[in-house]
């Protein structure tokens, strides 16, 4: 069985999320999903709102410091066979064990 591997989500070119798959087309599939960017859209930072109805969203493979900062959240998460999701930005409302994908 092939490893998962880790990529990120860019909305409108900021890295906001981190996640594994399997592949990049299920990777993209993943980020072309409606319910995700529903979610995405519902969601704030700063007051901000996280993405845009006209936002850009893009998927790439993940650096090393985005990997190490997966592995890092990924490991305080409960266990689940569904993909783990990290954000890389803070989000208002949730409370997120602090990341840093630049140290």
């Amino acid at each position: 069985m092939k490893a998962a591997q880790v990529f990120v989500l860019e909305i409108d070119g900021k890295p906001t999320l981190v996640f594994n798959a399997p592949d990049a087309d299920i990777a993209g599939a993943m980020c072309a999903d409606d319910l995700l960017r529903t979610d995405l859209e519902s969601m704030t930072t700063n007051g901000e709102s996280i993405c845009a109805p006209h936002s850009r969203l893009a998927y790439r493979p993940a650096s090393p410091r985005e990997i190490s900062a997966f592995e890092h959240a990924h490991l305080r998460a409960p266990a689940s066979d569904e993909p783990t999701m990290v954000f890389l930005i803070n989000v208002d409302g949730i409370v997120m064990i602090s990341v840093d994908p630049s140290a």
